[in-house]
């Protein structure tokens, strides 16, 4: 099973969006608030008898370098 459906099914994640696709599938994608990464995930018959995830995919959610500098200097003034 990927991390994203372990996830899904194991209520590891605070926020869940989720896009109907037009071929009947679902596109998922999972963040916890704290942690640097998300998990998108397309799937056919989500919940379903015949589940399958078509796609995975893990993304870094961390801020670009020049951004991490800009919050700590706004934290220190």
């Amino acid at each position: 099973m990927i991390e994203g459906l372990k996830r899904l099914y194991g209520g590891n994640f605070n926020t869940m969006n989720q896009r109907r696709q037009p071929d009947g599938s679902v596109i998922i994608t999972l963040s916890k608030r704290g942690e640097d990464k998300s998990y998108r995930f397309r799937v056919r018959d989500l919940y379903g008898p015949a589940e399958e995830v078509l796609e995975e995919e893990i993304i870094e959610n961390k801020a670009p370098q020049h951004i991490q500098d800009r919050m700590k200097e706004a934290k220190k003034g």
